[in-house]
Order: C-alpha cells, then structure tokens, then sequence
C-alpha cells in the first residue's frame, strides 16, 4: 500500500491482484484537449501569435507557451490519460509546470512513468 500526492489530494494505491477501475482525470484531459486545439489555432491561421492566443483566452503568453508543449506528448501518454491509466502523481499542473518535456516519444513516456 502506497499513499501517494496527486495536486492537493491524496490517493492510497493498493497493489494487488485486480486491475483498479480507471479513473480519468478531467482536468488532465481538459488540458491535453486545449493544447491540441491552441495548437491548432496557431497552425491554421486562426490566431496569429502566441500573444494573440495569450489575449484571446485571457491567460499569460508563458502560460500558452506551457500548455503548447502538451500539444506534442507521446500518443501512448495521451491515450494513457483518455482511459485514466496515468500514474496517480501525473496531473496537469505536473505536467505543464514540472516537468520538462523531452522531445523523444519514449523519453516522455519515461519522464512521466508511462511505458
């Protein structure tokens, strides 16, 4: 048995031999979802910069430069957090503020403890 920090709260994970009952976190998948549809925004034209994103949706530039790096996870991470089978400590704010992404599909999978 393991408690372990997710944002503010906490979830007690139960090793055994039953698969636990995926929980997916929305406001994990709510990000993912934004960053592919900011980055869409900019490739088609709809936007011209990160700046004009940034005035758009009332947030940072910094905030929008974040979040975009979403926009490039592995599949495998993405379909992973869709089903709820992310790591318990894997929520958005890790994801956006603490952790640096590499650019590697499988380095990312790493990084966040998917594999």
């Amino acid at each position: 048995m393991q408690i372990r920090r997710r944002g503010f709260e906490m979830r007690l994970v139960i090793p055994g031999s039953r698969a636990p009952v995926p929980m997916v976190d929305l406001t994990l998948l709510k990000t993912v979802a934004r960053a592919h549809q900011w980055s869409n925004d900019l490739i088609s034209g709809r936007v011209q910069s990160i700046g004009e994103l940034a005035r758009r949706e009332g947030v940072t530039s910094r905030y929008v430069r974040k979040l975009l790096n979403v926009a490039f996870l592995a599949p495998k991470i993405v379909e992973a957090i869709a089903e709820g089978r992310q790591p318990p400590e894997l929520t958005a704010e890790v994801l956006t503020k603490r952790i640096e992404l590499p650019i590697a599909w499988t380095e990312q999978e790493r990084a966040v403890g998917i594999s």
